[in-house]
């Protein structure tokens, strides 16, 4: 969601939101009159992992794009100024927008400053129209949720020239990529249907299986350039900093940990553990569901029995409890005479108790049977229980991949065991 801070002082207001670094600056003289007061709203986003920044000033808009390679928080105050500074603007002669919540308050608050919302979907859609002036569509916008789902939300785009929002014709919700396709799947087809965002490009194979009629515009917007438009029409909804309330579309991470806690707290100890060699959908989903539960990016049902059905290296195993319950799962391949251990999770609420030895004791027999005398992974370098339990089974550290995993980027550790029939597993 987008906040914005406003301040009117002689009938000039200006605003801000969300945060990037810059790469490039895109100049777009609007020709589109917006009928209010004169405004000056510098826009930030960090809702996407490059994140953008926009100024509304004169009406033009002034945008650029960010990148990568480093986070929002280690760029985002020096950028913020340096874009300020080389359009002539400092942060008090604005009154502000979005940087995520707590950000703009931060900001906002000091300075006097009030905040006016906008959704990150909205801003997205509002986006697109900008690039495609001249193009009627009904929009999908869709951010990736990083927990195999996604954000998304459904908008007409009838009268590209309109000063109007875009129609909203499905609420934003967040869902399986698979479930937001069958939900999308009813839209009317009297306009181009349009799929914009990077969760559209993540999961391209399903918008085009699910919804083939659809176009995908797999093009970097730049949100806060939408975000200072709709700001700019709506300086009415203009609140105090502390009035300010995130509207969730998902349970918040803090939510969740404090559910996961409570659960722990009632979880069973575990007496049978049972471990098997699985390809079946009813297996693939519950461990599709795990991964969305351990992982910042899990690879989903789909994309683990693409590989089943496609490649003669996949393995998938599961431990279950005597009731059924599917507790851990690990998912590698056997390359000639190697194993490749490429995920490995365990149910937050039965870790500590063996579970992972167990699983791989399994893995690692298997694998031996069918040849395999070593084995490899990666694992986060802060992961210190990943790492104690390989480690103590006789993987050693041979490399590093710099920045190999992401949200939050961080070195993968290269393990190797060079012996795997020596590998003291649960058996053992």
């Amino acid at each position: 969601m987008a906040g914005v801070a406003v301040d009117w002082d002689g009938g000039t207001g200006d605003v801000v939101t969300g945060g990037t670094v810059l790469t490039r600056v895109a100049k777009a003289g609007s020709k589109r009159e917006y009928n209010i007061a004169a405004v000056v709203i510098l826009a930030l986003e960090t809702v996407t992992r490059a994140g953008s920044v926009a100024l509304f000033d004169g009406g033009r808009v002034e945008a650029a794009i960010g990148q990568t390679r480093e986070p929002h928080g280690t760029r985002l105050p020096v950028e913020m100024l340096a874009f300020l500074t080389g359009h002539g603007r400092t942060l008090a002669s604005l009154d502000l927008l979005r940087i995520g919540l707590a950000s703009v308050q931060g900001i906002a608050m000091p300075v006097g400053k009030q905040v006016i919302p906008v959704p990150s979907l909205e801003a997205m859609a509002e986006a697109w129209r900008l690039a495609h002036p001249q193009d009627a569509a009904r929009v999908i916008t869709c951010l990736d949720g990083a927990r195999a789902d996604v954000f998304v939300a459904a908008f007409e785009i009838r009268e590209p020239q309109s000063a109007g929002d875009a129609r909203v014709l499905v609420p934003p919700f967040v869902a399986t990529p698979d479930e937001a396709a069958r939900t999308l799947a009813a839209l009317p087809r009297d306009l181009p249907l349009v799929i914009t965002g990077d969760g559209a490009l993540r999961y391209q194979h399903i918008w085009e299986r699910d919804l083939p009629q659809a176009t995908l515009d797999t093009a970097t917007l730049n949100l806060a350039g939408g975000a200072v438009v709709i700001a700019a029409r709506h300086t009415s909804l203009a609140v105090a900093p502390h009035a300010l309330r995130p509207l969730y579309v998902r349970r918040p991470d803090a939510e969740l940990a404090r559910a996961r806690a409570h659960a722990d707290r009632r979880a069973p100890a575990l007496t049978d553990i049972r471990v098997s060699r699985s390809s079946s959908p009813d297996d693939l989903a519950e461990v599709a569901a795990l991964q969305r539960r351990s992982f910042t990016h899990g690879w989903g049902a789909e994309a683990i029995q693409w590989e089943l059905e496609n490649t003669n290296v996949a393995r998938i195993y599961v431990a279950r409890t005597a009731a059924g319950d599917l507790v851990a799962y690990c998912a590698c391949w056997i390359v000639f005479d190697e194993l490749h251990i490429n995920s490995l999770a365990v149910d937050e609420r039965v870790r500590r108790q063996g579970v992972a030895r167990r699983l791989l004791d399994k893995v690692v027999r298997d694998a031996i049977a069918e040849g395999a005398r070593m084995a490899t992974l990666e694992v986060r370098q802060s992961n210190a229980a990943a790492r104690a339990l390989y480690e103590g089974l006789g993987f050693r550290i041979e490399g590093v991949r710099r920045n190999y995993y992401q949200d939050p980027r961080e070195d993968g550790l290269i393990l190797w065991h060079r012996t795997l029939t020596g590998v003291q597993t649960a058996g053992q």
